[in-house]
């Protein structure tokens, strides 16, 4: 059953490290986490069928330190697909572009160094959580946005052609990855492994969110649990 408490889980995080004294722990970001959230629910209202629950900006991520003194920043944010096995990528990418179009104007006046979306869905046999990123640097995210004769398909194709095998550097296209290892390339806090494995863990809904809960519990590597 979903939660009564219909905040945002980076609020409620947010909010429980100042409960227990750790203000100073508390992201910087919160109110433009608040706006992304805010712009994603009308995005996806209604909820897309393929979509477990509504994305949220999970994480806003300080990487580095630009040269002129402001954060350099890597907001997430986690899908829970619906349905198992591999979903249809014009599906995928159009749940991207929703995204990018959603945040993009939150934080476009911000150094970003590339917008994450990280996806969950459970395999075609329901026994195991494949986890997945894309990743997209803001000057594509502005041109998708602004020049009319430049395409999601084109996006697409310059995410797929830009993409050189090092998941640390954008673009990323479609790449699996172990969302519950520290270690990841999608794990940005410290701690944890990426905001897919939460996002999946909490999902109120879906094969994904299913197998999610049997991979917590089992401890499962690789990114993969039994249900």
């Amino acid at each position: 059953m979903p939660s009564s408490d219909d905040r945002s889980f980076t609020e409620r995080a947010a909010d429980f490290l100042d409960s227990i004294g750790l203000e100073d722990l508390t992201e910087d970001y919160r109110e433009e986490n608040n706006a992304g959230d805010d712009r994603l629910a009308d995005a996806f209202d209604p909820l897309p069928d393929a979509l477990a629950d509504v994305p949220e900006v999970h994480e806003v991520n300080k990487v580095n330190t630009h040269r002129d003194g402001d954060d350099i920043l890597v907001p997430v944010v986690p899908v829970v697909l619906e349905d198992a096995g591999e979903p249809a990528m014009d599906t995928v990418w159009d749940v991207v572009g929703t995204i990018l179009e959603a945040i993009h104007s939150v934080f476009k006046g911000f150094h970003v160094r590339h917008y994450d979306v990280q996806f969950a869905y459970a395999d075609a046999n329901e026994e195991d959580v494949v986890y997945r990123r894309i990743t997209v640097q803001p000057t594509l995210v502005e041109r998708y946005l602004t020049d009319p004769g430049y395409t999601l398909s084109d996006l697409r194709a310059d995410v797929k052609a830009g993409d050189d095998g090092d998941d640390g550097v954008p673009p990323v296209y479609w790449q699996q990855f172990d969302a519950e290892s520290m270690a990841s390339s999608g794990a940005y806090a410290g701690g944890g492994g990426a905001a897919v494995a939460s996002a999946c863990a909490g999902a109120s809904a879906g094969a994904a969110a299913s197998c999610a809960g049997g991979a917590a519990g089992a401890g499962g590597a690789g990114g993969a649990g039994g249900c």
